[in-house]
């Protein structure tokens, strides 16, 4: 078996271990048009090769300096699975420390929508660094954004806040753009004592919370802004990546059901959905939601191809996971390890 194939299988054992640094793609924010960043933190995974360090910077050309700036973000996929998320300025740089090795792919978000999508494959180990450097033009941008931006506007006018406490609001968003998640804390901290109702602002506290990793003070507020608002989707999925986060898988699946009820059309709920089944060990199920996403967004979620085929091969269903590989390879055709998983159709598809 080869070595990409090898882990693949490991990672398919340890579907959403807590030894992977699992970091929200946060919703909320993407939404809000709040920004967000998780910075370095030692390594203390336990999975081999949980150690390699990714940076770049990115560059979007032809971007109106004079009007207010899109929220841009950068998150890390190893294997299909979210493993790291910060947020980035025009022209700004990124850095992440205890990456997995293996089967790594970086996705740049505008305001939420997916924008460029880089395969990396197998990154180097320390003490050697990896770079990817993004570099788009406006132009590139299309109805993407301009979905996004709609639904910005939508999370934006979701509640209706003081005036003093709005300015509040719009300091937090100031602070979280600048990196400054203690001024954005104590903000959102001043409007939910003001304000309790303000379920926005408890979902933004979850939110700095849980990248602070601070489970127990995310949860809580996450469930306070749930108790004002029950359908209230993007703290319903924040919740549910915390809670997978911190291995509770029935209490993911009853939460993420729950989104799916508010936003069944939503590709990262049923793709948590069916994270959630996974650790849960109802792989049957977890199939159907992971397949789902991949229909409602089929390139951008195109690594669930790799986490599928991992899943089938770990069975030893062998020629599902080559159709997996193949479908995956059908969308992501540079893919630096093309010819591994190439061969690997070769020896197993339609075979018994």
């Amino acid at each position: 078996m080869t070595t990409i194939l090898r882990v693949f299988f490991v990672f398919a054992l340890l579907s959403l271990s807590s030894a992977i640094a699992f970091a929200q793609d946060d919703e909320a924010r993407s939404a809000s048009g709040l920004p967000s960043m998780i910075g370095r933190r030692a390594c203390t995974s336990s999975v081999a090769g949980a150690d390699a360090i990714v940076s770049g910077t990115v560059t979007i050309t032809g971007l109106d300096e004079s009007n207010k700036q899109p929220v841009l973000s950068v998150s890390l996929l190893a294997n299909g699975v979210p493993v790291s998320h910060e947020r980035v300025k025009n022209r700004g740089s990124f850095s992440f420390s205890c990456i997995p090795r293996n089967a790594v792919t970086l996705i740049v978000e505008l305001d939420g929508a997916e924008i460029g999508r880089y395969p990396l494959g197998t990154l180097s180990p320390p003490p050697l660094s990896n770079r990817q450097d993004v570099q788009l033009t406006w132009s590139q941008m299309g109805s993407a954004s301009s979905e996004a931006k709609k639904s910005a506007g939508a999370m934006l006018n979701a509640y209706a806040r003081s005036e003093e406490n709005q300015k509040k609001f719009d300091r937090a968003v100031e602070a979280l753009k600048e990196k400054k998640s203690d001024s954005a804390l104590k903000q959102f901290k001043q409007i939910t004592a003001t304000d309790t109702a303000d379920f926005v602002a408890w979902t933004e506290l979850g939110s700095l919370y849980f990248t602070a990793n601070k489970p127990t003070e995310a949860k809580d507020a996450y469930t306070h802004a749930l108790t004002l608002k029950p359908d209230f989707a993007p703290a319903l999925l924040n919740l549910g990546k915390l809670q997978i986060s911190q291995k509770e898988p029935d209490a993911a699946v009853e939460t993420l059901t729950k989104a799916l009820a508010v936003a069944p059309e939503s590709a990262d709920v049923n793709q948590f959905l069916g994270e959630a089944y996974l650790q849960a060990r109802k792989g049957s199920k977890a199939v159907t939601y992971l397949n789902k996403a991949l229909e409602l967004a089929p390139l951008e979620k195109a690594e669930i191809h790799l986490r599928l085929g991992a899943l089938y091969n770990a069975a030893g269903a062998k020629p599902l996971a080559a159709s997996q590989y193949k479908m995956f390879l059908e969308k992501v055709p540079t893919y630096p390890q093309k010819g591994e998983l190439e061969k690997y159709i070769t020896e197993n598809d339609k075979k018994n």
